[in-house]
């Protein structure tokens, strides 16, 4: 979806995967151009954090959509990863870009390796207690926004937005996922969520940035 490039935290997306036959992970880039990306993506598990490093590698696809053909990630030891995120990217060899912790969840398992490129994941630190007793918690409302007052029509509605997160709880871009069919409606729920302060996501217990949907429903 064209939306995933627009998002203001980083450029190149990745997506990482379980192989069902437990021979690593698949792990493609994903970006809105360019020919070639590398990238270096860190997966986390309970325990420890991994760098996966992507050596310059051909996208392909639509002009808008472009993306790697996956590759298998190997972790040094035995670890299950959990949660990722791009860490740093280059398009066409160019400079490389650092990205913040835009954190997720790894998807479903794929298909077992046969025929992917390997490459092995480096350690890069235990990471020891978790104070606040979750590795990933992702942004959330503080409190409901107000019921919208005004004349609406006569029916009730429901408007979501999506909602981009800085590590303050600020939204740094909102944008409308689903329309109420009414224009006042839907402006009013981007300036409520436009000004609202969030809990943000945390990773290893630090603030980071996120995303989030957000709904709010009229009654007549």
């Amino acid at each position: 979806p064209q939306w995933k490039y627009d998002n203001p935290f980083c450029q190149v997306i990745a997506e990482v995967a379980p192989f069902s036959d437990d021979s690593g992970y698949a792990l493609e880039l994903a970006a809105a151009g360019g020919t070639t990306a590398a990238a270096h993506v860190t997966l986390i598990s309970d325990t420890d954090a991994y760098d996966a490093h992507v050596p310059d590698t051909n996208l392909s696809g639509p002009p808008e959509d472009r993306t790697s053909t996956p590759v298998a990630i190997r972790l040094p030891a035995p670890d299950t990863v959990k949660y990722f995120f791009v860490d740093s990217y280059a398009i066409d060899g160019g400079s490389s870009t650092t990205c913040p912790s835009y954190v997720f969840p790894i998807g479903a398992a794929v298909p077992g390796s046969t025929g992917a490129t390997a490459l092995f994941a480096q350690h890069l630190q235990s990471l020891g207690h978790s104070s606040c007793g979750r590795t990933y918690a992702p942004p959330k409302m503080h409190g409901d926004l107000q019921s919208p007052v005004g004349a609406y029509g006569s029916r009730p509605l429901t408007v979501v937005a999506r909602a981009y997160i800085d590590s303050n709880g600020y939204a740094l871009k909102v944008e409308i996922v689903k329309s109420s069919g009414v224009d006042g409606m839907d402006r009013y729920m981007l300036g409520a969520v436009g000004v609202h302060q969030f809990a943000p996501a945390q990773f290893l217990c630090v603030p980071v940035v996120g995303v989030t949907e957000v709904e709010l429903q009229y009654f007549p």
